[in-house]
């Protein structure tokens, strides 16, 4: 494999025993990555000055300036580097606290396999994305959000021995702001509870953890963007689309009685099949408004356009973030290609299906059911799959749901 192919990584850790360990068992791995290493936090700001990395990978307790300040380095200076870091249990509370600067926390010590598994799905975002276009706008990003500090404490909570619902509603609960959109979401007639929700713990026990952890990130993540500021973006109508979408692609997903982790997943993708939208228009404003403003005013489709302006859509961008954060790979899969499916090496009904659909349903002003719908379903992926047929039952579905929740 050419060097030029090769993922650079760069390990940062102050016990010489630790990176002597990780030379010995990543040797092999040298085929496919340019792996370097560095004794302390200087030394890794030195080495990043004066040699491009795709990946830093950081121990959390150091002397003189630690992973957390490291990373919040890396973060300022080279906003495209995955910066992941390492920490002991001890360090857990520091670490949650300074989640904003990694993309992903391993613990330490950290399993070698799992270590290669992350990275490798990291990596594999080049076989799911165009790397070229992706790489261009993303270097001309200030800054991508990193993973909510929230949204850690509760999978942390989640991964422990005994979860605990009373726990997860009580992270909740510490953040008002959070809370008060968590009730707001769950009393709405998306998920039509049979009764009113009062406290998170509650929201918790009715919608369970999965409902729950995608809930909290997305909430979390448009709770960040400000209307007051971007008045020309309606944020209100992305949200409301965004938790349409992840309904009738749970809806979908379940008519199709699809794998339960598909279930899951289908809350997670719809509610973020968009975020590439608040990326584009936090970070590139002036020019994306423009495009937002030509799409209502002419035929061509919006992520056509983006493409037209950026060398990629808003599509794509939302699936970088969340290969970032080491979400699943079909939910990265079902946000890069919700518009274009056949763009996809998938080769079967699952859950990009699912997003595809629901979001071209949502578009709709109603549910027809006595004719053919004229949004863009990509229809050289459907027949390939030999679903094609299918597009009046899904409608179906959907109308129940939103009659039956109305």
């Amino acid at each position: 494999m050419n060097d030029s192919t090769k993922k650079r990584i760069l390990f940062v850790d102050d016990e010489p025993l630790v990176l002597n360990g990780l030379q010995r068992t990543l040797r092999k791995m040298r085929d496919v990555w340019d792996i370097t290493f560095a004794s302390s936090a200087a030394e890794a700001l030195a080495i990043l000055d004066h040699n491009p990395m795709d990946v830093i990978i950081s121990d959390m307790k150091m002397p003189e300036m630690d992973g957390s300040q490291l990373l919040a380095e890396v973060k300022q200076r080279h906003p495209h580097i995955v910066r992941l870091i390492l920490s002991g249990h001890v360090e857990q509370e520091t670490t949650i606290q300074s989640i904003q600067f990694a993309h992903q926390c391993l613990s330490k010590p950290c399993d070698v396999e799992l270590l290669k598994q992350t990275l490798a799905k990291l990596f594999s975002l080049r076989d799911i994305l165009s790397d070229d276009s992706i790489k261009k706008i993303v270097s001309q990003i200030e800054s991508l959000p990193s993973l909510p500090s929230i949204y850690t404490e509760i999978m942390a909570e989640m991964r422990s021995d005994d979860p605990s619902i009373e726990n997860v509603g009580a992270i909740i609960e510490r953040d008002l702001s959070m809370t008060a959109k968590i009730l707001q979401v769950v009393n709405s007639v998306f998920f039509g509870l049979p009764q009113r929700i009062d406290t998170p713990r509650q929201a918790v026990m009715l919608l369970g953890l999965e409902s729950i952890k995608s809930l909290v990130l997305s909430v979390k993540i448009f709770s960040e963007f400000s209307q007051n500021e971007y008045s020309w973006f309606n944020i209100d109508a992305l949200f409301n689309h965004s938790i349409s979408v992840s309904t009738y692609a749970k809806a979908i997903v379940n008519s199709e009685k699809m794998h339960q982790d598909l279930i899951n997943y289908s809350l997670m993708a719809g509610l973020l099949h968009d975020l590439g939208k608040l990326i584009l228009a936090t970070n590139f404003k002036d020019t994306y408004q423009q495009v937002l403003s030509e799409s209502r005013n002419s035929d061509h489709k919006l992520w056509e356009l983006e493409h037209a302006t950026f060398g990629t859509s808003h599509a794509e961008i939302g699936a970088y973030l969340m290969g970032l954060w080491n979400l699943e790979n079909p939910i990265i899969e079902a946000i890069a290609f919700h518009h274009c499916p056949s763009k996809s090496v998938s080769p079967q009904l699952g859950l990009l299906t699912a997003v595809h659909v629901a979001n071209a349903l949502d578009h709709e002003e109603d549910f027809p059911l006595d004719q053919e719908s004229d949004l863009p379903y990509d229809a050289e992926y459907l027949d390939r799959l030999g679903v094609s047929d299918r597009i009046t039952e899904w409608r179906r579905v959907c109308k129940e749901y939103t009659e039956r929740n109305a």
